[in-house]
């Protein structure tokens, strides 16, 4: 790469200068690579200099360094600016990843990333671990053999019960998401998982029986857990998302007009939901606290429930309810038979949808109700959301009111 200085004469430019402009002065900024500042973690991510032949020294200077760092005797460091796990410490902190609206996605994003720089992630072709392969180096067929690595190991790992595929397809689309920043940034020739096509596979439809619901709601009451039943009443009721309904406070409930509003932490959507009746009957089962005024509380201390928590309590009582398992449709184990799966919370947001359509629901009230993008209808103003989700409900039998 090339500059010109103030002449207009090209010069070379130094490694990590950045020239640029404060005020009407120019300065030089250094800015080293991300495994710069892993070998170094002592070193500022970003220093000024008034002049560009400081600024060069000093950027030969962390060159060298890093050359020298890098080679240790003979044994090579084995981390490299252009690695994978370089790109992954980018990404990271780019906004392409900062800028994600679902904290939940965040995680998600967070544990695959951590499963793939795990040092035994070796296609077997390479025998060097994905996380140290240079990115110009994962080509197609590289790609090809990465997505069978992940699809076995899962196989090895759950001994065929799991759902094929599914690992190594979220996996690749990071991955894909990645690579197209890393082609923006200039740190990839090219983005090979955009050429990666994915198999389809069949989405989860695993739907609750309505007197297990009840059954379950019941066994919550009685175990001394009214909270969760409550919220297992709510995802069904308002077809949402445990994290949704985890999360809801009594300030976002009008006690004037009894609609509940609310913003969806995965998709940004502005919810507007008329408590219905037997949601509003289990309400009178809580206090209001004022201390964080979340509506649920882990019953036995009055701690707001964690995601983490509230997955795993649900999982404690629906075990000790004996919530049975359930046929995965069109999944099978290598043996030919079915595959079963647990029921688990946010099955129900799917089970509230698919009763609301089978009881008439049109597609505008289901997008109310649900907050599911639709082509058609790109913005669902809060009271049309609420008269349409309030009458989607009604046709549910959830209302005793005359539809609006």
């Amino acid at each position: 790469m090339y500059i010109t200085n103030e002449q207009g004469t090209i010069m070379r430019k130094a490694p990590y200068v950045r020239p640029r402009l404060k005020g009407q002065v120019r300065v030089f900024d250094i800015r080293p690579t991300q495994a710069v500042l892993n070998a170094f973690p002592k070193l500022p991510r970003h220093e000024t200099y008034q002049t560009k032949a400081e600024a060069d020294a000093r950027g030969y200077e962390l060159k060298r360094k890093f050359e020298e760092w890098k080679y240790k005797g003979d044994e090579f460091n084995e981390v490299d600016d252009r690695s994978v796990e370089v790109l992954f410490d980018f990404y990271k902190t780019s906004l392409e990843f900062t800028n994600l609206k679902s904290v939940s996605t965040k995680r998600s994003y967070l544990g695959h990333m951590k499963y793939l720089l795990d040092p035994s992630t070796i296609v077997p072709s390479t025998k060097i671990p994905f996380s140290k392969m240079l990115v110009d180096n994962v080509d197609f067929i590289y790609a090809q053999q990465l997505w069978n690595f992940i699809e076995d190991q899962m196989c090895e790992k759950f001994q065929g019960e799991h759902r094929s595929g599914h690992k190594a397809n979220h996996c690749f689309k990071l991955l894909k998401r990645m690579w197209k920043v890393a082609m923006k940034a200039g740190y990839a020739k090219s983005n090979v998982f955009r050429e990666i096509e994915l198999p389809e596979l069949p989405n989860r439809q695993v739907m609750w029986d309505i007197d297990q619901l009840n059954g379950m709601i019941k066994f919550c009451d009685d175990e001394g857990y009214p909270a969760m039943g409550t919220m297992l009443t709510m995802c069904y009721e308002f077809c949402q998302r445990p994290g949704d309904v985890r999360m809801m406070k009594w300030a976002n409930i009008d006690g004037r007009t009894g609609v509940s509003n609310f913003k969806q932490q995965k998709t940004g959507a502005q919810m507007a939901i008329k408590v219905t009746n037997a949601v509003e009957k289990r309400l009178h089962l809580h206090k209001k606290r004022n201390t964080d005024d979340f509506i649920f509380h882990y019953d036995k201390d009055n701690r707001p429930y964690t995601q983490d928590w509230c997955n795993k309590h649900f999982r404690i009582l629906a075990d000790k309810y004996g919530l049975p398992e359930v046929p995965l449709e069109y999944e099978f184990n290598e043996d030919g038979s079915q595959k079963y799966s647990k029921i688990w919370m946010s099955d129900l947001r799917r089970t509230g949808t698919t009763h609301a359509s089978q009881a008439g629901c049109t597609d505008r009230e289901l997008v109310a109700l649900t907050g599911h993008k639709n082509p058609q209808m790109l913005i669902v103003y809060a009271v049309q959301g609420e008269i349409e989700s309030t009458n989607a409900n009604i046709k549910r039998g959830l209302h005793k009111e005359t539809r609006v």
